[in-house]
């Protein structure tokens, strides 16, 4: 089946399609080379490098950069349907603050995609081939702890040619590669982690060295790259609603489209060992993509602004009954709050950032969390809170702790968290923990258990390293925990935003 006639089934009202001033593919996919593969295709990640990859072939004609997406773990297969059905076509649409800053776009550089449980041999001969000069991923956070004794890796170390995991096919394709001579392909972290590049290639070390292969080993510490990145667009999760919109006001009858924000920013180490797009072509704005040596700076800005503020106030938000982002950020004490938490906790620890103004900075954030159209839910960014903390917040609280600091602000994020691992809300309605991690440690029963404490939690060092040392952070976080369970999460934020003032 041609472009143009999915295009015809997906383009179900052509004169709303038209009004909707939809951009189309002006490229021929046909002419797309697979240069990149993308493990675990998700919203993010069609809003984010498969949208620069679009616009290079639009605006560039660059055809040697299309994707080929692998749907790896069971959860895959939906999107998997949808792709296939759609010929990797989508509908990418970015709203801003005012309700008519609208922009809509199908992107055509998504060329195939491969659900590997059901497709295995094609998942790994697009790995392996020659033309594959970029596997990518996104795999959140919690992907990359590796627990060398699950039974999946266990599995793949077992049967190398029959991988389940992330790092079980990109091992196997590697090795395959080296033992044919060839290039191998850049492995590229595209998730919110910070130096993701690293960790990756930690991760990918650590899987290697259980199959005691030296010469694999050695070729991927000599010859493969793993270049760091920091990546932005909050990009929530599509829902029915969002196909609706799409269908009724762009005339598209999209399966899975997505809807993101219209700021877009991607820095990352000009590290590449078998070639790269052009990204130097999208240095302006509004693409925002920097090629530099050093990302650490702009990791350290993004994780310990944009990140520590979501997540500081997405459990609050939640505990005090909101559903969006937005609609939290409307809230007089919330914005108050996070604001002191940008610029009196976090801003002091933060490495010089070249080229940024970070005043700035901060108040285009306050901008885009405010957006009401975006629809992105508390729930979204609770997710996955164990692993987010060490990341976001974590760094912030040791370094205030190392000046004789109590991050005041710091200390309400954790006790909302704590509060919200309890498993129930204000309304004794209960909250669906979605957190691998959390799961694992069984934080769930232990905020249970100590309720209305915190010291337990607050001494596995896995989620909050040395914090447990600290007496006056943990008395504080303490105090949080009991003023959230004794008066609630409105009224516990409204005094604790006052008391810091009354310390000026």
């Amino acid at each position: 089946m041609t472009t143009n006639t999915i295009l015809s089934q997906l383009i179900v009202d052509q004169s709303k399609c038209e009004a909707a001033r939809t951009h189309l593919p002006s490229y021929d996919r046909n002419q797309l080379k697979h240069g990149i593969v993308h493990l675990s295709v998700g919203n993010f990640h069609r809003s984010h490098l498969a949208y620069y990859m679009d616009i290079l072939a639009n605006e560039h004609k660059q055809t040697d950069w299309g994707i080929v997406g692998i749907g790896v773990r069971s959860f895959d297969k939906p999107m998997s349907a949808v792709m296939k059905a759609q010929k990797g076509l989508y509908t990418l649409v970015t709203k801003g603050n005012d309700e008519n800053d609208v922009d809509v776009r199908i992107i055509g550089s998504l060329i195939d995609y491969i659900f590997a449980p059901d497709e295995l041999e094609n998942a790994l001969a697009i790995l392996v081939h020659p033309d594959t000069k970029i596997v990518s991923m996104t795999i959140t956070e919690s992907g990359y702890d590796l627990d060398m004794n699950n039974v999946d890796i266990q599995h793949d170390l077992k049967n190398s040619n029959q991988p389940r995991t992330i790092f079980g096919f990109i091992v196997h394709a590697l090795d395959a590669r080296r033992r044919a001579n060839e290039k191998p392909f850049t492995v590229m972290s595209c998730d919110n982690v910070q130096q993701n590049g690293e960790v990756t290639k930690r991760c990918v070390l650590q899987f290697a060295k259980g199959l005691n292969n030296t010469q694999l080993i050695e070729y991927i510490e000599k010859q493969v790259t793993f270049p760091n990145a920091m990546v932005d667009r909050i990009t929530p999760a599509t829902h029915d609603a969002d196909r609706e919109y799409v269908r009724s006001r762009c005339g598209i009858a999209d399966g899975w489209p997505v809807i993101t924000e219209p700021f877009v920013q991607w820095v990352i180490e000009d590290s590449f060992c078998n070639g790269r797009p052009p990204l130097e072509l999208l240095s302006s704005s509004p693409y925002n993509v920097l090629l530099t040596e050093h990302v650490e700076a702009y990791e350290c800005m993004k994780m310990r602004l944009l990140n520590a503020s979501h997540t500081g106030m997405c459990y609050l938000g939640h505990l005090m009954g909101y559903t969006y982002i937005h609609e939290i950020m409307l809230d007089k004490y919330i914005a108050i709050y996070i604001e002191q938490l940008m610029n009196v906790e976090v801003t002091p620890t933060l490495p010089p950032v070249p080229g940024i103004d970070l005043e700035q900075y901060k108040r285009t954030l306050i901008e885009r969390f405010s957006n009401p159209h975006i629809k992105d839910t508390a729930l979204r960014v609770c997710m996955d809170g164990a692993s987010k903390f060490p990341k976001f917040l974590v760094p912030t609280i040791v370094e205030q702790l190392k000046r004789g600091n109590n991050p005041h602000f710091c200390a309400l994020a954790v006790g909302a968290w704590i509060r919200y691992l309890s498993g129930f809300d204000e309304q004794n309605k209960p909250i669906i923990l979605q957190d691998a991690l959390a799961v694992e440690l069984k934080l769930s029963e232990l905020a249970v258990k100590i309720k209305p404490g915190a010291k337990e939690i607050l001494s596995i060092k896995q989620v909050f390293d040395v914090l447990a040392e600290n007496s006056q952070f943990i008395e504080s976080v303490e105090r949080v925990v009991q003023l959230l369970y004794e008066i609630g999460s409105k009224e516990t934020l409204k005094k604790w935003v006052n008391e810091a003032s009354t310390k000026k």
